[in-house]
């Protein structure tokens, strides 16, 4: 345990001068009676019963400025704690075949509002971050419990060509904490190799990685970039799992994008895949039920950790609950509250 103030703690010394003040006004008290009471009416003067009775309540008093004072102090236990450490990245494809109007109002609309529900429905210490994909991922914002930062992103995306899973998953797995600095296989990304790190490994131990997933939102074609399943037995490597969700109707549809009428396929067999080899889940069509269950799961990654507790708060509480015992038991037994 340490202390914030530590100096405060002198003011202690101020219980024990105060217990020697009150024995001597009781040693002033007895002595006053035995002055002036006649001898035969000491025993009715001085009731040794009630005055038993009457430390009681002084003995909380004193013992709940006692706790008051070490308050004062702002005492700070250091306790494994449960702690929400889940982390999601949302990836949204960002592609013109994500224009097709097959899903109402645009498939790129429906996956907008499946991240809005995300956020909305996701614990407010889930840390959740957002990037987008066509021939080439960005990450907009890292994870963080700022929504409102999420959203302004998601409000921002404006669609661009191809379609890359690979480069989704390498980006969505390096933002995620404690995953920075992981180096993907060259296959997945040339990179200049790290000091210390040789490509294909990560510098610290996977299983010591905190909880993270990737939420993708695609039409499911992906036709740039490095093999997705090279990258996503990378995810699976450090801990990722992938949760995809589909967007669009089956058999694909002939939709207008950008004035002109253009058939956009749709295929889900690539995103279950993805998603099985890194232990996730696939969802098609993105029922909301179904969507319900995944945002609980992803939303919540209860770990115990170090933590610091503050006890001034519970000090102060168990203070306020003495003080009120001893003044009902000094109305109950003196009439009076000390």
């Amino acid at each position: 345990m340490t202390l914030t103030y530590p100096a405060l703690l002198w003011l202690l010394l101020l219980v024990p001068l105060a217990v020697w003040g009150l024995w001597r006004a009781a040693r002033r008290r007895e002595q006053r009676a035995r002055a002036y009471a006649d001898a035969h009416l000491l025993g009715s003067v001085l009731r040794g019963g009630a005055a038993g009775r009457s430390r009681w309540p002084l003995a909380l008093q004193l013992g709940a400025l006692t706790l008051l004072l070490l308050a004062a102090a702002q005492p700070v236990a250091t306790l494994r704690l449960p702690t929400n450490q889940a982390s999601v990245m949302i990836a949204l494809d960002a592609s013109r075949s994500m224009l097709a109007d097959d899903v109402k109002p645009t498939r790129l609309e429906a996956a907008r509002e499946v991240a809005r529900e995300f956020l909305r429905l996701a614990p407010s210490t889930t840390r959740i971050g957002f990037l987008t994909f066509s021939d080439r991922a960005s990450v907009l914002v890292p994870p963080t419990t700022d929504r409102q930062e999420v959203l302004d992103a998601l409000n921002r995306v404006k669609p661009a060509q191809a379609t890359s899973f690979a480069g989704a998953l390498v980006s969505g797995v390096r933002a995620l904490p404690g995953r920075e600095k992981v180096v993907p296989p060259r296959e997945l990304l040339e990179l200049p190799p790290q000091a210390g790190a040789a490509p294909g490994t990560a510098p610290v131990d996977p299983d010591t990685l905190p909880p993270g997933a990737i939420l993708l939102l695609s039409d499911g074609i992906s036709n740039r970039g490095a093999n997705p399943l090279l990258a996503a037995r990378f995810a699976s490597d450090q801990r990722v799992k992938l949760y995809a969700v589909a967007i669009g109707q089956e058999g694909g549809a002939v939709s207008q994008v950008q004035g002109q009428l253009v058939f956009v396929p749709f295929d889900t067999r690539e995103l279950s895949r993805l998603a099985d080899l890194t232990g996730g889940q696939f969802l098609s069509p993105p029922d909301p039920e179904r969507l319900r269950e995944l945002y609980r799961d992803l939303g919540t990654a209860v770990r115990w950790s170090p933590g610091n507790l503050g006890l001034a708060a519970p000090l102060a509480g168990l203070a306020a609950a003495l003080l009120l015992l001893g003044g009902g038991l000094a109305l109950g037994w003196q009439r009076r509250v000390p």
